[in-house]
């Protein structure tokens, strides 16, 4: 006690300021680290809610995606269906056709069930490509052949097989044969 009684008034005064000070100054820099943590919880929210904007925004494209282009493996298959009653059509022999009433029913069935086939993808956004006498395009078409004719070089001259997209993606593109000038 006597320790006490000797030290002088102005140093505790000292030593109460100097203690104070270190008080004040820790508290300043819990302070800025706490506004700092603040800015950094802040900037990582908005990250977040940025990116689950982003994943939201992805997956209702890819929803979009899936149910405009979900029946693509399966119109892949029946457009063979569909050219082989176009070529039926197209084949069948006219004369007999007109003479004989059975075939002329058995041939009104089969273009009666391609212009329903075609209905059909036409309404599920199914396009047929048959680009003849058209300029070759190789987004649509892929040439299989050139032969020569009088037509413009480029010019589609033969249709082998129809191309077909669904929407805007191509499914099957046409195979054709390409005008090329006579030699």
């Amino acid at each position: 006690m006597q320790e006490n009684q000797d030290q002088n008034p102005m140093d505790n005064k000292v030593d109460n300021q100097v203690e104070n000070q270190q008080v004040q100054d820790d508290a300043v820099q819990k302070i800025a680290e706490l506004e700092q943590k603040a800015t950094d919880l802040n900037d990582k929210l908005l990250r977040t809610l940025a990116e689950l904007d982003n994943v939201r925004r992805r997956a209702r494209e890819d929803m979009e995606k899936a149910s405009k282009y979900a029946i693509s493996n399966f119109v892949s298959e029946l457009v063979l269906v569909v050219e082989n009653f176009l070529m039926a059509s197209e084949n069948a022999p006219r004369s007999e056709i007109e003479q004989v009433p059975a075939i002329k029913n058995y041939a009104d069935a089969i273009v009666m069930t391609e212009k329903e086939l075609l209905k059909i993808l036409e309404k599920n956004q199914v396009k047929r490509i048959y680009p003849l006498n058209q300029p070759f395009d190789h987004n649509f078409h892929e040439a299989i052949a050139q032969i020569e004719s009088e037509l413009e070089e480029g010019t589609v001259v033969q249709v082998i097989q129809s191309g077909y997209t669904i929407s805007d993606r191509l499914i099957r593109p046409a195979l054709v044969g390409v005008a090329k000038p006579k030699a």
